[in-house]
């Protein structure tokens, strides 16, 4: 089932939070009177103190980011010929930029990790990301200009086309097959992995997954339990919101392509 992109993000804006848990407070409200309206108030308030909190974040992460860091023994056995990088987010209209497009910060943490491991490895990088509205300057363009100018470093090649992770995949396909690429290092946030290997692997790339940015912690670095990762802290919700983002994309993946 094919939804275009403004339709796309109101049903995530809707569905996610703080989207969704407005919706229950202001349904709430309008039948405050009942059991139901105030059922739900209970219920969005609860849903908005566990989604703020670290410990929460950390419990619904772990099952999805369980595809492990990638070691240098692997990155050398795998004997990948590039590193592909999965872009996220643009910055629009900014003042210190005349108003020019520029990375956003998921962006830059993508391209971070994928210089780091490029120096580690000597691989060539490959940058994929279009405009995700059609109306920007295309991520894989903007990322390659701050690679370039930041460290001298020109990407190997760009694939500028795409909208989504399902593009990304696909028409990096298509561009490593001109390549001559057969194996790459897939570098994105360890939350979005299992979403882009689905399509990576379903457009025929072999990728060897290198996640980064994980959400919750693995056991053997855990710290003991505290009564501050209880409480609500700044920035949770918004991470809250990325993991359950890629919740949804993949339950999407199961129904359109199961």
């Amino acid at each position: 089932m094919e939804i275009d992109v403004g339709t796309r993000a109101i049903l995530k804006l809707m569905l996610l939070p703080p989207g969704i848990l407005v919706l229950l407070l202001l349904i709430g409200w309008l039948f405050a009177r009942r059991f139901f309206g105030r059922f739900l108030v209970l219920l969005a308030t609860l849903a908005l103190y566990l989604l703020s909190t670290p410990a929460v974040v950390d419990l619904l992460a772990a099952p999805l980011e369980s595809i492990p860091a990638v070691s240098k023994t692997e990155l050398r056995d795998r004997r990948a010929q590039a590193i592909l990088v999965f872009l996220a987010d643009a910055s629009r209209n900014n003042p210190e930029r005349d108003g020019e497009d520029a990375l956003g910060p998921l962006s830059l943490q993508r391209m971070d990790y994928g210089l780091a491991l490029h120096r580690q490895t000597g691989l060539p990088l490959i940058l994929a990301g279009g405009s995700v509205k059609g109306d920007s300057t295309p991520l894989a363009r903007l990322a390659a200009d701050w690679l370039t100018q930041r460290t001298g470093i020109k990407p190997l090649a760009i694939e500028q086309e795409s909208r989504d992770t399902r593009g990304n995949a696909f028409l990096s396909a298509e561009l490593l097959q001109t390549l001559g690429i057969d194996r790459v290092v897939l570098v994105t946030h360890a939350a979005h992995m299992p979403r882009a290997l689905l399509n990576a692997r379903a457009a025929g790339l072999d990728a060897v997954p290198a996640p980064f940015g994980f959400e919750h912690t693995p056991p053997e670095l855990r710290e003991p339990v505290e009564i501050r990762d209880w409480l609500p802290q700044p920035g949770m919700l918004g991470r809250s919101y990325r993991v359950l983002h890629e919740m949804l994309g993949l339950v999407w993946y199961g129904l359109n392509h199961g």
